[in-house]
């Protein structure tokens, strides 16, 4: 029977939005340098995750909240 051990991490974090924009920054300049070219999917993914998420919170949707 082949090992089936999965060797994938995941990475789950919580920040306020400033620091998230900061982190955009920085995973945007990390992808430009392209110095690291085999974390080219990783820093896309975050770059999206993090597009997304304030976007959610500079425009938050009407559906799934409650509005006042």
């Amino acid at each position: 029977m082949a090992d089936e051990r999965d060797d994938t991490v995941y990475c789950d974090i919580k920040m306020p939005v400033d620091q998230g924009r900061e982190l955009l920054k920085l995973v945007q300049a990390l992808r430009e340098s392209r110095d690291h070219p085999h974390l080219e999917r990783v820093l896309s993914d975050m770059e999206y995750e993090l597009t997304t998420s304030i976007d959610i919170v500079d425009n938050p949707p009407s559906w799934g909240f409650w509005v006042h």
